[in-house]
Protein backbone atom coordinates (compact mmCIF):
# COMPACT_ATOMS: atom_id res chain seq x y z
CA UNK A 1 0.00 0.00 0.00
CA UNK A 2 1.31 3.05 -1.03
CA UNK A 3 1.43 5.63 0.75
CA UNK A 4 1.40 3.10 3.98
CA UNK A 5 -0.21 5.74 6.41
CA UNK A 6 -3.60 4.55 4.68
CA UNK A 7 -3.39 1.52 6.59
CA UNK A 8 -0.93 1.57 9.28
CA UNK A 9 -3.44 2.72 11.79
CA UNK A 10 -5.78 0.26 11.40
CA UNK A 11 -4.81 -2.72 14.07
CA UNK A 12 -4.45 -0.32 16.48
CA UNK A 13 -8.48 0.47 15.56
CA UNK A 14 -9.27 -3.07 15.69
CA UNK A 15 -7.63 -3.61 18.72
CA UNK A 16 -9.61 -0.90 20.61
CA UNK A 17 -12.72 -1.92 19.28
CA UNK A 18 -12.25 -5.54 20.12
CA UNK A 19 -12.22 -6.59 16.21
CA UNK A 20 -10.19 -9.34 15.09
CA UNK A 21 -7.52 -8.93 13.02
CA UNK A 22 -4.64 -10.15 11.13
CA UNK A 23 -1.63 -9.25 8.31
CA UNK A 24 -1.57 -11.04 5.27
CA UNK A 25 1.70 -11.63 3.56
CA UNK A 26 0.52 -10.03 0.74
CA UNK A 27 -1.77 -7.94 -1.18
CA UNK A 28 -2.56 -10.94 -4.26
CA UNK A 29 -2.86 -13.66 -1.12
CA UNK A 30 -5.73 -10.95 0.45
CA UNK A 31 -7.40 -10.61 -2.97
CA UNK A 32 -7.99 -14.45 -3.63
CA UNK A 33 -10.44 -14.09 -0.76
CA UNK A 34 -12.77 -11.70 -2.27
CA UNK A 35 -12.15 -13.13 -6.20
CA UNK A 36 -9.95 -9.78 -6.74
CA UNK A 37 -6.90 -9.75 -8.26
CA UNK A 38 -5.43 -7.69 -5.27
CA UNK A 39 -6.61 -6.50 -1.79
CA UNK A 40 -5.21 -4.01 0.60
CA UNK A 41 -7.62 -4.49 3.41
CA UNK A 42 -11.07 -6.69 3.89
CA UNK A 43 -14.18 -7.03 5.66
CA UNK A 44 -16.29 -9.62 6.40
CA UNK A 45 -19.74 -8.27 7.54
CA UNK A 46 -21.95 -11.74 6.49
CA UNK A 47 -20.89 -15.36 7.16
CA UNK A 48 -23.11 -17.72 5.14
CA UNK A 49 -24.40 -20.24 8.08
CA UNK A 50 -22.54 -23.43 6.33
CA UNK A 51 -19.24 -21.55 6.59
CA UNK A 52 -19.90 -20.17 10.49
CA UNK A 53 -17.94 -22.72 11.96
CA UNK A 54 -14.48 -22.93 9.50
CA UNK A 55 -14.70 -19.05 9.81
CA UNK A 56 -14.82 -19.21 13.97
CA UNK A 57 -11.63 -21.12 13.53
CA UNK A 58 -9.97 -18.08 11.73
CA UNK A 59 -11.36 -15.84 13.71
CA UNK A 60 -9.89 -17.62 17.09
CA UNK A 61 -6.33 -17.95 14.86
CA UNK A 62 -6.35 -14.18 14.71
CA UNK A 63 -7.52 -13.13 17.82
CA UNK A 64 -4.60 -15.32 19.00
CA UNK A 65 -1.89 -15.01 16.92
CA UNK A 66 -2.43 -10.37 16.69
CA UNK A 67 -4.97 -9.48 18.95
CA UNK A 68 -3.53 -11.42 22.21
CA UNK A 69 -0.20 -10.84 21.21
CA UNK A 70 0.39 -7.52 20.94
CA UNK A 71 2.18 -6.78 23.54
CA UNK A 72 4.58 -8.96 22.74
CA UNK A 73 5.14 -7.98 19.42
CA UNK A 74 5.00 -4.28 20.41
CA UNK A 75 7.86 -5.11 22.90
CA UNK A 76 10.07 -7.37 20.38
CA UNK A 77 9.32 -4.43 17.61
CA UNK A 78 9.32 -1.40 19.73
CA UNK A 79 12.44 -1.90 21.75
CA UNK A 80 9.98 -2.31 25.06
CA UNK A 81 10.67 1.34 25.53
CA UNK A 82 7.82 2.74 27.54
Amino acid sequence: VDPIELVVWLPALCRKMDVPYCIVKSRARLGTTVNQKIATAVCFTAVRAEDKAEFSKIVESCKSNFNERFEEVRKRWGGGIR
